[in-house]
C-alpha cells in the first residue's frame, strides 16, 4: 500500500470517523455511522498494520472482552432472551472490540491524528445538534447538544497555549468553559474541568525558594497529594453548584432540581439508577439478567426513589420511555446487570488502568495534558455513571488508545510539542537538555 494511505489518507479517515460518530443509522439498534465506515475497512487496516493490534498492553483487554462476550452469551441462553435482544447485546460488545482495534491501528502513538479525531468528534457533535437535534437537545440545548463539542474545542485550544507554556491563558480557557457549564447547570463537566486544572496546572508550586512543596514526581506521596487535590476539586465543584443555586444564577427549574437532589447528595440524587442496578446485581450477581432485560419492578423501584427525592415524575411515562429495561446509567453496572460478573470484570480493569493513566498524565505533563486530564478521568466517570452504547463505544475506544499510549510511554520521557511539530518547529536539542520536555518550567 502506498505511503499516502498511511499518512494523509489516514488523517482524512480519522477526521471522517470523528465527524460521523454523532450521526446514527437504524440497524436492529442505533448504529453510529462511524462504525458503518470503520468496520468494512478494518480488515484492510489489519492486513497493512495488524501488528499494532498485537501490543502486549492489549492482551488482557482482549481476554476480558472475550470473557464479557462469553458471559453475555451464557446469560442470554440461561434467560432465554429473544433474538433481537441478544443480538443487540452481543453486537454492542463485538462492535466495541472492532472499534477499539481499528482506533488502535489508526491512532496509536500519533498525536496529530488524535487531535484530528477529537476535532472531528467536537465539530460533528455541534453539527448534529444544529441539523438533527434530539428531543433532549431541543429542551436542554447546551447539556444535550452543544456542551461536548464546545468544551472539547476549548480544551484543545487550551492545549495549544499549554504546549507553549502560556499556562495562564490555557487555564483561563478551561475556567471559562467550566463557568459556562456551571451556569447552564451541567455539573459533571464542571467537576472534570476543575480536576484537570489541579492535575496539570501549577495550582501548587513545586518549590518555594529552596523548600520543596510538592513531593517529587513518580513518588507515592506525589500520587497521594494529587489524589487529595482532585478530591478538593470535587468538593469545590459541589460548592460552586450550591452557590449558583442559592444565588439564583440559574433558572428556577434548575434550582428546584439541584435543591431536590441535594437532599440525597448531588451524586446519588442525580444518579439514583446506581442504587437500582445495585439491587439488580445483588439479585443475580454471577449470571446477569440478560441483554436489555425487562423487569418492571426495578423501574418501579427507581420511581419510588425519585419520588422520595421529590422529583416530579410519572410512573406510566417512566415505564413507557424505559420499556421496562432495568435502569443502570453506568458502563460497569449495565454490563454487570446484563452479562453478570464477567461483564463487571472488564470494566473493573478499565477503571484500574484509567486510574494509572491519570497519574501518568499528571506526572509526564505532555503537550496535550489539559485534554488528557479531561478525557481520562472522564472515562472513569463514564464507566461509573453513564450508559454504554451508540457513540459512547467509539469515544471510549478513543480514550483507551490515549490510555494505552500513556501507559506504554517511558516514565522519564514526556511528549514533544505536537503543535510545534505540526508546523515544522521541532523542539531543539538544547531545550530537551534543559529538561523542558521532562518537567515544566513552573517546577524550576
Amino acid at each position: 500500500m502506498s505511503r499516502p494511505f498511511t499518512s494523509q489518507a489516514a488523517d482524512v479517515l480519522a477526521l471522517i470517523l470523528g465527524l460521523a460518530t454523532s450521526f446514527t443509522v437504524r440497524f436492529v439498534g442505533d448504529l453510529p455511522i462511524a462504525e458503518v465506515i470503520l468496520i468494512p475497512v478494518l480488515p484492510i487496516m489489519v492486513v497493512i498494520h495488524g501488528r499494532r493490534g498485537l501490543r502486549p498492553i492489549l492482551r488482557p483487554i482482549a481476554v476480558l472482552l472475550g470473557l464479557w462476550l462469553f458471559g453475555q452469551i451464557l446469560t442470554d441462553i440461561y434467560r432465554s432472551m429473544p433474538a433481537p435482544k441478544w443480538m443487540r447485546g452481543d453486537a454492542g460488545i463485538v462492535f466495541f472490540a472492532m472499534d477499539l482495534l481499528g482506533l488502535v491501528i489508526l491512532l496509536s502513538h500519533n498525536q496529530r491524528r488524535k487531535i484530528i479525531f477529537f476535532v472531528g468528534l467536537a465539530v460533528g457533535s455541534i453539527l448534529f445538534t444544529i441539523f438533527l437535534p434530539t428531543v433532549f437537545a431541543l429542551s436542554y440545548p447546551w447539556k444535550f447538544g452543544y456542551a461536548y463539542g464546545t468544551t472539547t474545542l476549548v480544551v484543545l485550544a487550551s492545549c495549544y497555549f499549554y504546549s507553549r507554556r502560556l499556562y495562564a491563558i490555557a487555564a483561563l480557557l478551561i475556567v471559562g468553559v467550566a463557568a459556562v457549564n456551571l451556569l447552564e447547570n451541567y455539573r459533571s463537566p464542571v467537576l472534570g474541568l476543575l480536576v484537570a486544572i489541579v492535575l496539570v496546572f501549577p495550582v501548587v508550586p513545586e518549590r518555594l525558594g529552596r523548600t520543596r512543596i510538592l513531593p517529587r514526581a513518580g513518588t507515592t506521596m506525589r500520587v497521594v497529594v494529587l489524589a487529595g487535590m482532585a478530591l478538593g476539586a470535587g468538593w469545590l465543584a459541589g460548592r460552586l453548584v450550591t452557590y449558583v443555586t442559592s444565588a439564583g444564577l440559574i433558572g428556577e427549574e434548575a434550582q428546584a432540581k439541584n435543591e431536590n437532589q441535594s437532599k440525597a447528595g448531588l451524586l446519588l440524587g442525580g444518579r439514583p439508577e446506581i442504587l437500582v442496578s445495585a439491587r439488580a446485581v445483588a439479585d443475580s450477581p454471577i449470571l446477569g439478567h440478560g441483554s436489555w432485560a425487562q423487569e418492571y419492578k426495578y423501574v418501579e423501584m427507581l420511581y419510588d426513589m425519585e419520588t422520595e427525592y421529590e422529583v416530579d415524575i410519572d410512573l406510566e411515562e417512566l415505564e413507557r420511555t424505559s420499556g421496562g429495561v432495568i435502569p443502570s446509567h453506568s458502563h460497569l453496572m449495565g454490563a454487570w446487570v446484563s452479562a453478570g460478573i464477567l461483564g463487571a470484570l472488564f470494566w473493573g480493569y478499565i477503571l484500574w488502568i484509567s486510574s494509572k493513566a491519570v497519574v501518568r498524565v499528571a506526572t509526564l505533563l505532555p503537550a496535550l495534558a489539559p485534554l488528557y486530564a479531561v478525557v481520562v478521568p472522564g472515562l472513569i466517570w463514564m464507566v461509573m455513571f453513564s450508559p454504554f452504547g451508540q457513540n459512547a463505544r467509539i469515544q471510549d475506544a478513543l480514550t483507551l488508545v490515549v490510555i494505552f499510549d500513556l501507559l506504554e510511554q517511558p516514565q522519564s520521557i514526556a511528549a514533544a510539542n505536537i503543535w510545534g511539530k505540526a508546523s515544522g518547529r521541532f523542539a531543539t536539542t538544547r531545550w530537551v537538555r534543559r529538561g523542558a520536555l521532562r518537567e515544566p518550567t513552573w517546577s524550576r
